[in-house]
């Protein structure tokens, strides 16, 4: 990676007052030290978060004895609290600093993670989802808006991408480690295994040097809804929305389904076939964004998402589940970042929280309401129907987006 720790980007030269090396092309430097700190430590922050969205309804299902409605309630308790919270960041930030507020909320984070331990019934773990998804959401959009902060605009795609691309890398990590540790070991690993990356995640971020320029300007005073959410953003995140809610009955149900179909090396392997698709279009979305602008990489983004959902409603075998999964890799990995990147780009950089904060509430909202509604539609429908209805709800976002943006 050319221009590695070589320094810091050059919009931030001034407000930190460093004398930092020049880059040797003409493009400014993107991996800094700060930088690449905060890419890595988003790894392991988000293993955990992407480990439990895929085992723990299998754990209310096999463990606590509880219904598929409920298998779907305990990620979409969790996300509600994402929801509820993200938008808080910023006010946090104003008032205690990114660091105070990045690293306590860390830190409580990781004692969420140790306290599935305890969590022996569902109403247990109903509490444990909403307690870690309050603070997941503010360290999760505190290190995501850092991120954003630290990339020079004119490699905005670039560096987002990198920086997603560590989350989709969290996303094949965490659901085949702990699939696979639940299968070998049973679920007190999984936990341990979740707890010892959070640790690691937490160390990181101790040693980001945080720019004082990255904290937004602002005072915890009475909740304002400008303050906390960027109006700019509203449109394409209603977009990202849809897209999620269609994600979420994927990554929540697909285990459940390749079981019943009895395609168990589907089961084991389709996160991984998942993610290395999706991290494979992040290496390059960001640089065909930069070129060539959002559309180029927002419409196929939301024809391979419909495709791949045709195919898991008519999927049989394990190679038509495989190819699904890497249909809907192709198409998360490309929408996230870019669509992230679009909502950056029309606003201020002082209000780059404010932007995250509000793309990943319509994620999170998003991803919550569609892990409980497709979990209550699976038992009427079942799951091939749910993806086949899913299907034309995608080619409608595609309209949604052109008449948000596109057009434009």
């Amino acid at each position: 990676m050319p221009g590695c720790f070589t320094g810091s980007v050059r919009e931030l030269q001034a407000a930190q007052g460093e004398n930092v090396k020049e880059s040797t092309d003409e493009r400014p430097v993107l991996w800094s030290r700060p930088y690449t700190l905060t890419v890595i430590g988003s790894l392991f922050l988000f293993i955990p978060y992407a480990l439990f969205l895929p085992v723990l309804p299998v754990y209310v299902l096999e463990k606590l004895n509880g219904s598929l409605q409920t298998a779907g309630l305990v990620n979409a308790v969790f996300l509600l609290a994402s929801v509820l919270c993200r938008a808080q960041t910023t006010r946090l930030e104003a008032r205690f600093g990114k660091r105070r507020t990045l690293l306590v909320s860390s830190l409580l984070y990781l004692v969420s993670n140790c306290l599935y331990f305890f969590a022996t019934t569902s109403a247990m773990l109903m509490a444990v989802r909403l307690f870690g998804g309050v603070f997941f959401a503010i360290v999760n959009t505190s290190i995501t808006s850092l991120g954003s902060s630290l990339t020079p605009r004119v490699r905005l795609g670039e560096g987002m991408g990198y920086l997603t691309t560590m989350v989709t890398a969290g996303i094949a990590i965490g659901p085949f480690a702990g699939l696979s540790l639940a299968r070998s070991f049973g679920y007190p690993a999984v936990f341990a295994f979740a707890v010892l990356t959070t640790v690691v995640g937490l160390l990181i971020i101790l040693a980001i040097r945080i720019p004082a320029a990255a904290t937004p300007s602002g005072s915890l005073g009475r909740f304002s809804f400008r303050d906390c959410y960027q109006v700019t953003a509203l449109p394409v995140a209603t977009v990202l929305l849809l897209i999620a809610f269609a994600y979420s009955g994927i990554v929540s149900f697909v285990t459940v389904y390749a079981k019943e179909l009895q395609l168990f090396f589907a089961a084991a392997w389709f996160f991984v076939v998942l993610s290395i698709f999706s991290i494979l279009s992040r290496l390059v979305t960001g640089r065909v964004y930069d070129r060539f602008g959002a559309d180029a990489v927002i419409y196929p983004s939301i024809f391979l998402l419909s495709a791949g959902l045709a195919l898991l409603g008519t999927a049989q075998s394990t190679l038509a589940l495989l190819l699904a999964a890497a249909l809907v890799g192709l198409a998360y990995g490309i929408a996230v970042p870019s669509i992230q990147s679009l909502a950056v780009q029309k606003s201020s950089p002082h209000r780059i929280s404010a932007v995250t904060a509000t793309v990943f509430t319509f994620l999170d909202l998003g991803m919550g309401a569609g892990a409980y509604l497709i979990g209550a539609g699976i038992p009427l429908l079942g799951h091939a129907r749910v993806y086949l209805l899913l299907t034309p709800l995608m080619l409608c976002t595609a309209l949604l987006y052109h008449y948000v943006q596109g057009r434009r």
